[in-house]
């Protein structure tokens, strides 16, 4: 089912921007006993802190930095990002890291290289894997040009993971709580996102530290967590907004805020699953209703 999800995505994708994709990538090795994975993180500028000075640059590419998220003029514009949700004119940091037993995340030294060699799509660093997203060509490739992916070299080994450049639209921003929860199973978790006739419009992973960063249109107005990304010792079940859903389940999607419009949003409560407990069963939904039959879902 997984697999399923992941294929809608890089459909969506495809329509969106003619050309993309969606998936993990693909480890090749293990450095200093972790298994390395390649990240986008967004880059944070001197002109977003309020004392850019106490920053080293170093501080500035690690999202767990001691006390950078409260020093961010906009908060919204720093954070793990969902490869293929980045968005035309982004500049992102794409960074090989592993994470310590702890959760400390450990960038490793890489060189980048990018399917997109023509720079088509955007500018790469190979260097310092920083990537500035270009304008949606017009007309876009054929997608027979195949899914966008990008690669990190270290110690002779090379890691990958897919990216899509998404035109303009509603960035939403959100949290998924997981108490217990390592960084593998929240990286796990995919949420998706349907109009109101029910029709998918988006896909997002959360990220490591648990939270997301969507990308979608205006006419988004619900969501659910897809059921079997959700870690088996945790229910198939979240609250949000005071309510619970059961997850995947078409009558039961959260409502997302109204009156969307192209800029960040950030949702007013954070996602939370809940750990089993022996002995007690799936919490009793209360959130739901039978606004949205299940022949109206169009996934792609």
């Amino acid at each position: 089912m997984k697999h399923v999800q992941k294929f809608a995505a890089a459909l969506l994708a495809l329509a969106a921007v003619g050309c993309g994709g969606s998936g993990n990538g693909h480890p090749a090795a293990t450095i200093s006993g972790a298994t390395p994975r390649v990240e986008a993180i967004v880059q944070v500028l001197p002109t977003n802190l309020m004392h850019p000075n106490q920053w080293t640059a170093a501080q500035l590419l690690n999202p767990q930095t001691p006390g950078l998220q409260a020093d961010l003029i906009d908060p919204t514009v720093f954070g793990i990002q969902d490869p293929t949700n980045i968005q035309c004119n982004e500049q992102l940091v794409f960074q090989l890291v592993n994470y310590s037993a702890d959760g400390t995340r450990n960038i490793i030294p890489a060189t980048f290289a990018c399917s997109d060699s023509g720079g088509l799509y955007g500018n790469l660093s190979t260097n310092s894997g920083v990537y500035l997203a270009g304008n949606k060509p017009t007309p876009p490739p054929s997608p027979t040009t195949g899914s966008l992916s990008m690669s990190a070299t270290a110690d002779g080994q090379t890691y990958d993971t897919f990216f899509d450049i998404k035109v303009d639209q509603v960035r939403l921003i959100g949290t998924v709580s997981a108490p217990g929860a390592t960084q593998s199973q929240l990286n796990q978790i995919i949420i998706e996102f349907f109009n109101s006739t029910g029709g998918l419009v988006d896909t997002v992973t959360v990220a490591t530290d648990g939270t997301f960063r969507a990308s979608m249109p205006t006419v988004a107005a619900s969501f659910t967590i897809v059921a079997d990304t959700i870690p088996g010792t945790f229910y198939q079940s979240y609250s949000y907004g005071g309510n619970q859903y059961t997850a995947g389940l078409v009558t039961c999607f959260a409502a997302l805020p109204t009156g969307l419009i192209a800029g960040a949003t950030v949702l007013p409560s954070s996602v939370a699953i809940a750990p089993r407990v022996n002995g007690q069963g799936t919490p009793t939904p209360t959130g739901c209703s039978d606004a949205i039959p299940a022949k109206t879902i169009k996934r792609k």
